[in-house]
């Protein structure tokens, strides 16, 4: 099993790489053409937006928050579900949490070929003005930021100290 650490305070290639692969293959599946990852989006705002978070635990514990703008969620989740939704309705946060959870799915499947097993929490939503999770102080995290045709968005990953519960405990 890989070693996993977060000493340095940088969170490892091995979670950023596998969060960006699944991101990019899921996202292509689901919408029908790339991501394109545009690379680091620390300092990047999400404005009016609505943000999923999806905890995982296991052999390592870490969370990602897909942070989506209001028009970015709009267009997704059109595409999603084959009409429009409103942004401000509680379905607008049913498809977040969807597509956070069949993103943190394929992340487990990835792992378990990293030889890393890892569970995954339901997911929690927020919508508001950048909204950003407040996060335990020296944790390391990453953003992501990704654009594609629907818009750009974001993709929070941010590590655990081995022992500590970031988000929900998976499961519920």
């Amino acid at each position: 099993m890989p070693t996993i650490d977060f000493s340095e305070g940088k969170m490892p290639e091995v979670l950023t790489d596998v969060t960006r692969d699944s991101i990019i293959s899921i996202f292509n599946t689901i919408f029908g053409s790339e991501p394109d990852f545009k690379g680091d989006g620390n300092g990047k705002k999400t404005g009016d937006g609505v943000v999923g978070i999806i905890s995982f635990m296991g052999d390592v514990s870490w969370i990602i928050m897909l942070a989506l703008p209001k028009e970015t969620a709009k267009a997704m989740a059109s595409k999603f579900c084959g009409f429009e939704i409103d942004y401000d309705s509680p379905d607008m946060g049913d498809v977040v949490g969807e597509l956070a959870n069949v993103l943190a799915g394929d992340i487990v499947a990835r792992m378990a070929k990293e030889d890393l097993k890892v569970a995954m929490s339901l997911p929690t939503i927020m919508r508001g003005q950048d909204v950003e999770p407040m996060l335990p102080r020296g944790l390391p995290s990453e953003m992501l930021h990704f654009d594609m045709a629907e818009g750009e968005f974001l993709l929070r990953v941010a590590g655990a100290k081995s022992g500590d519960l970031v988000g929900r405990k998976p499961g519920t």
